[in-house]
């Protein structure tokens, strides 16, 4: 029962559908009245001309009720004054009150409540057998002929104005429910925005007493060592490396958690830090730490910075695996572009699985991952047994589109 009714409403929901109906309405009558001779008793006996102007009455009406109301409402009072068949009106009624133009629905109204006075109107068809029993019980005349014919012209009126109601307060239930939602989800993100700020005060004081303390550790031996006399030339060299590192490191730290005390910024309003053209200077740090980089980059002009920012990341992030990771220290990056994406490519050798490597938790390329795809791109790194090597590919939009929002449903119009 219950998939009959859906098919039953998904067939009013078309527009199409309904002026079919709104024509078999109006038509169907009018058949019944050429059955039965009714059509004798109007004011145009004639067969064909009855006929062909019923019909023209059902397919403008039909048609032209929303877009030409005017032109529809003429021609639905004219066939109801002709034909005595009352259902363009009827329908017409009902339409216009749907979309308020009451001066029409006033004049398709007054036209059902004026033309009965005429008695001949509520005279049954004679001359022929009836097509229902109770056609001749019909109040045919007087005053209960009146409040009947009264109370048939006016019923359209009440519906559509019904239907206004009820359409106006779902309209309001949905505007009230999406009030409610809204104020949820401030709710949400004022509690997702505290527990943020938590979370980063909390994580802030970890780095500064765990990572940074370790930092200066570090720094402070390899400079111990720099003076140290036994030290060949080769090993001050190599901790001078580790102490400018260090210190970088640790003024690194600093910006981070300058950042982690700030407030959380809105979405979209974090800037770009670095661009394509800063690989370059990337690669020559990390050449100087005794990695083998292979860079090619092809012009990227017109990209968006976002993008640039994410793809310099994402090559300090395989540069950084590469130095932790690798069997042997060296890198290929490629960095290609067409008309509307980019694609970056970076691989290196695979490991041996006896060889001690630094510990990684596989979080930086997982973030970088999240990161591609909301940005709209893909960001995937697979190891190949048969190539032996580990190959990081990202593909990436030039640039950021935004995404339409759809307009509100208003009521329908009938």
């Amino acid at each position: 029962m219950d998939w009959v009714m859906e098919r039953w409403q998904d067939v009013f929901r078309s527009r199409r559908s309904r002026d079919v109906m709104v024509a078999l309405v109006i038509a169907g009558p009018a058949a019944i009245g050429l059955l039965t001779g009714f059509y004798r008793t109007s004011l145009l006996p004639s067969l064909p001309l009855f006929a062909g102007l019923t019909a023209a009455c059902a397919v403008v009406v039909g048609l032209w009720r929303r877009e030409h109301d005017w032109a529809a409402a003429l021609l639905a009072c004219a066939t109801f004054v002709v034909t005595d068949l009352p259902y363009a009106n009827y329908v017409m009624t009902y339409s216009l009150a749907r979309r308020r133009r009451w001066p029409l629905a006033g004049l398709t109204v007054g036209l059902l409540l004026v033309w009965p006075l005429h008695q001949t109107l509520f005279e049954p068809a004679t001359g022929t057998t009836p097509l229902f029993e109770f056609e001749t019980s019909l109040p045919a005349s007087g005053l209960n002929g009146l409040v009947y014919w009264s109370f048939a012209a006016v019923s359209p009126f009440v519906m559509g104005l019904a239907k206004n109601s009820l359409e106006a307060a779902l309209m309001e239930r949905e505007r009230h429910a999406k009030q409610s939602a809204e104020r949820q989800r401030r709710l949400r993100e004022s509690t997702l925005r505290e527990r943020s700020l938590t979370e980063r005060a909390r994580l802030a004081s970890m780095m500064h007493d765990g990572v940074g303390h370790h930092v200066s550790v570090m720094v402070t031996t390899a400079g111990a060592i720099s003076v140290d006399p036994a030290a060949t030339g080769s090993i001050v060299e190599r901790c001078d490396l580790i102490v400018g590192v260090g210190r970088e490191a640790i003024s690194r730290l600093g910006e981070v958690l300058d950042v982690l005390a700030a407030p959380a910024p809105e979405s979209g309003d974090v800037a770009a830090e670095y661009r394509v053209d800063d690989i370059a200077d990337l690669v020559g740090d990390y050449r100087s730490l005794g990695v083998e980089v292979a860079y090619a980059v092809e012009p990227v002009d017109g990209c968006d910075p976002a993008t640039q920012d994410l793809c310099y990341r994402i090559v300090r992030e395989a540069l950084t695996n590469v130095l932790r990771h690798a069997a042997v220290p060296r890198a290929d990056i490629r960095l290609t572009s067409t008309a509307d994406r980019v694609h970056l490519a970076v691989s290196s050798p695979l490991a041996p699985a006896d060889r001690a490597t630094l510990p990684g938790t596989g979080r930086g390329l997982r973030l970088l991952a999240d990161e591609a795809a909301l940005a709209g791109g893909t960001l995937t790194a697979t190891p190949s047994g048969e190539t032996g090597r580990f190959v990081l590919r990202a593909d990436l939009p030039r640039s950021s589109d935004g995404r339409d929002t759809g307009e509100a449903v208003g009521p329908s119009m009938t």
